[in-house]
């Protein structure tokens, strides 16, 4: 029998919201490229502060020095794994505008919507009187983040990791950014204590084949360059389309069935349950589909770097070695 980890809700409902999470994963996708060429600039965990705590100084994600003059009271936050960010440093009071595809922690959801993925509302910042805006994926330029503070008036930060290292760096810069630093250096150091534990429960056992579906039409998986990609090396499993030498490339069914994973992973976002995947041509040969390893994970926690990431490498690693978390 087919069985099934963690079938949570995805990160979007309903066909328009899944074509909002692709929309979000090339520009993730677009934004890691381009921090991975020459002279890239990677998040930085360096602050100045004065004696009271502030004004601080924080390079962020493309390199920009923000000097923030006094501890932020009102926080506008632009990407979900954000806005998890803030509140896992315990501010999230100081949280007054989200996105529309924020949904955890669950009050979130109530709190006004500043827009997503695509832009942002810049009339909603200026209402709600945010005097800091913290932003990723398509804002990830220097120029429009510079535009951004012209048009709020709050000072903007951008975070974009683009690996699980720079995720866990990460917790220190918004910890620093939003008055939190002792707390945003203990929670980078718990993440990096939980993704060693990972490594460590897996290391020396034979590493199996695994295949991410993160959509079905057409099949989209994912490559090096990506979240998930990272977490399945981590986790001790050899992904399959990492020749494709792309963060999320497309995938041909001939190829998914001749490279026959052992493993196959079904993202919570792909719209498709195990006994759907076995409906499908060809796919009943697969010797994951055979021996019942297709695991629904929930793909909220890879693809959002933020604090539960180390959640979701570990659920992935229980998936493909059950027996190194007594399974």
């Amino acid at each position: 029998m087919v069985r099934v980890m963690n079938d949570a809700a995805g990160f979007f409902r309903g066909t328009i919201l899944r074509i909002l999470l692709l929309a979000s994963l090339a520009a993730l996708m677009v934004a890691t490229l381009t921090a991975c060429g020459p002279g890239a600039v990677r998040t930085q965990p360096e602050e100045t502060t004065a004696s009271g705590g502030y004004p601080v100084t924080v390079t962020d994600s493309v390199g920009r020095r923000v000097t923030i003059e006094s501890e932020p009271r009102r926080i506008a936050s632009m990407a979900p794994s954000l806005t998890e960010t803030v509140f896992a440093l315990g501010e999230g009071e100081k949280v007054v505008g989200v996105t529309t595809a924020d949904d955890y922690p669950p009050e979130v959801r109530e709190l006004p919507k500043i827009g997503d993925f695509q832009q942002v509302n810049v009339e909603k910042v200026l209402e709600l009187d945010a005097d800091l805006l913290l932003v990723s994926f398509e804002y990830s330029t220097r120029e429009r983040a510079e535009e951004l503070e012209e048009e709020t008036g709050a000072d903007v930060v951008v975070v974009n990791p683009g690996s699980l290292e720079e995720t866990t760096a990460s917790m220190e810069l918004v910890g620093r950014a939003v008055g939190a630093p002792e707390r945003g250096e203990r929670l980078r150091e718990r993440l990096e204590r939980e993704l060693r534990e990972i490594s460590e429960a897996v290391e020396g056992r034979p590493r199996p084949t695994v295949f991410y579906e993160l959509w079905h039409d057409p099949l989209q998986t994912v490559g090096p360059g990506s979240f998930i990609h990272d977490a399945i090396v981590l986790a001790g499993g050899r992904n399959i389309a990492a020749s494709t030498e792309k963060p999320y490339p497309t995938y041909s069914t001939e190829t998914l069935i001749k490279k026959d994973p052992d493993y196959y992973l079904l993202g919570s976002t792909a719209g498709v349950g195990p006994e759907e995947l076995e409906e499908r041509p060809g796919y009943s040969a697969l010797s994951a589909v055979r021996r019942g390893n297709v695991v629904v994970v929930n793909d909220d926690l890879i693809t959002r770097p933020g604090p539960r990431i180390a959640k979701g490498v570990r659920e992935i690693a229980e998936a493909i070695h059950p027996e190194a978390f007594g399974r």
